[in-house]
Parts: C-alpha cells; structure tokens; sequence
C-alpha cells in the first residue's frame, strides 16, 4: 500500500512538473512577439521589432538586433501575400548592418538575374502544346518555357523550364511558335525575389502576424559582401503596431 502510495506521489509530481515545462514552451512559441528566421541559413533573431501602418494602410515591419536591421514594406496591412522583387516597389524587402565600420545593405530592388518566376499576359493563337519552347524579348536571353494550350490554339499556362540570365522584373517576353503572338512577364529574378504573407492583422489588439523570405541583392556594392543575402523561414509573430511618424 505504502509503496503504491509512493509510486502515485511520485507520477503526480512527475505529471506536474512535464505540465509546467509544457505551458513555459507554450508561453516562449505563442505568447510573446518575436521576429526571426535563417538568415544565410544561420538562425536569426531580431532583439526588437515593431510595425506602422501609414494613412494610406502601408505597412512597415521594423526588426532589430544590436548593428543589424531588416525591413519588412507591403503595400497593406490586409491578409494575403504579397510578392517581393517585383516592379511593385511598395512589396519590399531590405537588411542593412554596420559592424566594425562595415556597412552593407541588401534590398529586393531591380536588378539583372535568372527568371525567378513568370505569367501570361496574352495566350496568342495557333500554339501547340510544348516543352522548352525559346522566347525572344527582355533585357536577358535563354529562358525558355513549357506551354499548355487549348483546343483553339491558346497558351492557357505557361512554366519555366529553363531561367536564362540576366532579365529584369518586369520584361515583356514573347513565346516562339503559333502566330508568335503570346506574351509573359518576368514577375522578378532570382537575385531578387520572395514573399511576404500576413495571416493576421488584429485591429483589437493593434499587432501582425506572418510568414517571409527573400533573397536581396547587395543594393551598395560593398565588396566585403555577398551578392545575395538570403532569408527563409522567417516568422513575425505578434508584432505590435505604433503610430506612424
């Protein structure tokens, strides 16, 4: 009797102890506001971040660590994705840093680089269905795509199959083939590009929540960085929203 008394004294105190652990992870994964992700594949944590929605409903999402900052622009504070790289400069992504009297900034802005992703502007006629179809137009040369067209000869959706080099957001781009009459746009490149989705904007509490990636071109040339700065995984959770200055 003694000894199954213990063995339940025991459980109970093991059970509490797992539930008070379990509520502190609760507490860190969902109750407090935090912005981080990979960056370059390393993890990432922002020490502060807070966000601004203007008059106009812009969003910025500041993020701060000692020597580094990363900004988040949207053209909204609304739920939804928006589309970084773009010729659409209000979707923005930057990163900037000053360590050690070394400045370097990243920014998704209009640069030279492979197709990142593509859409129909014109299904053209006369097409027939293709793989690795050639294109002519743009700034770049050697994408290429796969077409699916319909019964009456139009492109009804259009893939990339090979990214070429050297576009920008924004080309006009012609498909070979048919009456050589369908036209894509270059959406943005790879040296450039990402997402940013919001999943909730609490208009109660006056804070953001989402998701974001992005690659940034190096936007001033400094020669002690990379090219490409990348981030993927990112998460803002709970960002409160101040007043915009």
């Amino acid at each position: 009797m003694w000894s199954n008394t213990l063995k339940m004294k025991r459980f109970l105190s093991l059970f509490i102890a797992v539930v008070a652990f379990s509520s502190c992870q609760e507490d860190v994964k969902f109750n407090n506001p935090g912005f981080q992700g990979l960056k370059d594949d390393v993890f990432w944590r922002a020490n502060d971040a807070r966000a601004y929605v203007d008059a106009s409903g812009k969003l910025s999402i500041e993020a701060l660590t000692t020597y580094e900052t990363v900004t988040l622009n949207t053209s909204s504070a609304n739920v939804g994705t928006y589309v970084l790289g773009t010729t659409n400069i209000n979707n923005s992504a930057t990163y900037s840093s000053n360590l050690n009297d070394i400045e370097l900034e990243y920014a998704t802005i209009a640069v030279p680089g492979p197709t990142g992703s593509i859409s129909l502007t014109n299904g053209g006629t006369g097409y027939s269905s293709g793989t690795a179809v050639a294109t002519t137009g743009g700034t770049g040369s050697g994408l290429t795509v796969n077409t699916t067209v319909n019964a009456s000869g139009v492109v009804t959706a259009v893939t990339i199959a090979t990214r070429g080099s050297g576009y920008l957001a924004g080309d006009l781009i012609t498909v070979a083939g048919g009456n050589v009459n369908c036209r894509i746009r270059v959406t943005n490149v790879q040296n450039s590009n990402g997402e940013i989705k919001i999943t909730e904007y609490d208009q109660v509490n006056f804070t953001i929540t989402g998701k974001f990636k992005f690659n940034a071109a190096n936007s001033n040339g400094n020669p002690f960085g990379n090219p490409i700065l990348n981030f993927q995984y990112g998460e803002f959770y709970k960002i409160p929203i101040y007043p915009s200055i």
